[in-house]
């Protein structure tokens, strides 16, 4: 597996200028060999010059991309014209793999309108021509659950668009909010899985509609890592080639970002079921 920093944990640090550099500037410091971050679609960073760092740092990039996938403004041809602008910026950075993820404060599991059953196959139908934008650029698509519904349901759609370029990603925190439990979510995404991240946060219940949930550094919080480890190994298809990245999500005014980072990778990188298996 190959262990790297995911963009949110020093999302609300990062320089306005050359945010990307920066970030490829951690990963050599903390010896990391893959970056999970957003293309750069705004024009402030060249794609070209971030790809070449990267792979002159043998650093491994893996694209963000975003977009409703069930109800996008303008519909199939303005969002089939988004995918492929955004997939020729992968390409001119040498990003082989993009985590695509909806809009999930617009549509999720929660909401009604549409129903759930109409949001799923809207995202069956809006999907295969974002899937054909980026097959055609040998670019692989990594369909994350974020926060908006539950790896069965997710599943049913990458298994109904059936598509060799279309696979998952997990996100190991990210089930608690659809009131899911990590470790049945992985073993339901893993077989499908090309890019995980690997994120800790603590569950404070207090009543039924009170219910906080804050970061936590990895091993710290409420995921269940001794289950989840294990897994990686028996379930990625390809765990030789998965990236890990850690992705760090810090409470409000906590500004102790490097300790934060150093204190999850010497957590991961002592973890006995991942002795070996890291690169």
């Amino acid at each position: 597996m190959i262990l790297g920093l995911a963009l949110p944990t020093f999302a609300d640090v990062l320089p306005a200028e050359k945010p990307l550099d920066w970030l490829l500037g951690r990963c050599t410091e903390y010896k990391l060999n893959a970056l999970e971050a957003t293309l750069p679609l705004d024009g402030k960073e060249d794609p070209g010059e971030i790809g070449r760092r990267a792979h002159d740092s043998g650093i491994k990039w893996i694209g963000y991309w975003n977009a409703d996938l069930v109800s996008p403004v303008g519909g199939a041809d303005s969002l089939r014209d988004r995918a492929h602008q955004a997939f020729d910026v992968a390409v001119l950075g040498g990003v082989k793999t993009v985590v695509l993820f909806g809009a999930g404060g617009r549509h999720n599991r929660f909401t009604r309108e549409p129903p759930l059953e109409t949001q799923l196959r809207e995202m069956c139908e809006y999907l295969p021509p974002v899937v054909d934008a980026a097959a055609e650029r040998s670019v692989q698509l990594a369909l994350l659950p974020h926060l908006d519904y539950r790896a069965r349901e997710i599943v049913q759609v990458f298994e109904k668009v059936a598509h060799p370029t279309l696979k998952l990603a997990f996100d190991t925190a990210n089930a608690f909010p659809v009131c899911e439990e990590p470790v049945d979510a992985a073993k339901v995404l893993l077989p499908h899985t090309v890019a995980v991240a690997f994120k800790d946060v603590q569950i404070f219940p207090y009543r039924s509609n009170k219910v906080t949930i804050w970061g936590a550094q990895l091993g710290e919080g409420s995921v269940d890592f001794e289950a989840i480890f294990p897994l990686l190994n028996e379930m990625l298809p390809d765990p030789d080639e998965t990236t890990v990245c850690i992705k760090l999500r810090l409470p409000p005014s906590s500004c102790d970002h490097e300790a934060w980072l150093q204190q999850s990778l010497a957590y991961v990188r002592s973890h006995p079921a991942l002795a070996g298996k890291l690169k």
